[in-house]
């Protein structure tokens, strides 16, 4: 239980990594991105503890990634626990990295929860 508390945190942690590497790769602020970069690896130490298997498949970043290498790999490291990290942790993580699922209105159209 526990490790599942603290996996639903970190991945909350990864949500915020990629939205604000989003916005330093916008406004090309690169000590936001080289901040992202080391919180980046700081979690994906964290939860290799956690999760050995981690450490296989995933690296750390050079504290000189693009915010966009930063933003798809937080992304992709929260997605590997998507399907067992609890249910408030992941909801919306694909919505807010993607800034989809919001309403949207196209020519007398609307949609809503889905990107165009």
């Amino acid at each position: 239980m526990e490790r599942d508390r603290e996996l639903a945190k970190l991945i909350n942690v990864l949500r915020r990594i990629s939205r604000a590497a989003s916005h330093a790769g916008w406004s090309r602020d690169q000590a936001a991105a080289r901040f992202c970069a080391l919180q980046y690896n700081k979690v994906l130490a964290r939860i290799a503890e956690i999760e050995p298997a981690v450490a296989t498949l995933f690296v750390a970043l050079p504290e000189n990634a693009s915010a966009d290498v930063i933003r798809i790999a937080a992304h992709e490291l929260g997605a590997y626990f998507e399907d067992e990290a609890s249910p408030a942790a992941t909801s919306g993580f694909r919505a807010r990295v993607h800034g989809c699922g919001s309403r949207r209105a196209w020519a007398g159209r609307v949609r809503f929860g889905s990107c165009w």
